[in-house]
């Protein structure tokens, strides 16, 4: 724990211990009239304040909370990049096996041309012959 934070921790909790005890007194003394108005005044900023200490007693800092805030939203947005150019590789290698797979059909297409329409020699020497004595 740094000094500063510290610092703030035992800060927030000594106001707050004088709150219960200035709430203990009031519950045991009354205040002259007099200086009614007054004390009713100081105790409602100290009591108005008391939201802030306790946040310091708990560890939430508003400006440390903001900061997280700031950077999630940083974060958040990265992870939409790469997620959006995830997507654009995801296409690209299917596009890629596309192709590959058009190609390789038309190679194959090709060899079984070249393999199984061969044309038969006749036996009279000519390709293209009409006598058919192959």
């Amino acid at each position: 724990m740094k000094k500063r934070d510290l610092i703030h921790y035992l800060g927030a909790t000594g106001i707050f211990v004088l709150v219960i005890f200035l709430l203990l007194y009031l519950a045991n003394n009354t205040i002259p009239s007099d200086n009614k108005d007054i004390f009713v005044s100081i105790t409602g900023m100290i009591v108005g304040s008391l939201s802030v200490v306790i946040y310091a007693i708990i560890g939430k800092n508003p400006d440390e909370v903001n900061a997280l805030k700031s950077k999630n939203e940083s974060l958040q947005s990265l992870a939409d990049q790469m997620e959006k150019r995830n997507d654009q590789l995801e296409k690209m290698i299917i596009d890629m096996q596309s192709d590959i797979i058009d190609k390789l059909t038309i190679l194959g297409a090709s060899a079984f041309d070249t393999v199984y329409n061969k044309t038969k020699q006749c036996t009279c020497g000519n390709n293209s012959c009409t006598c058919k004595g192959a």
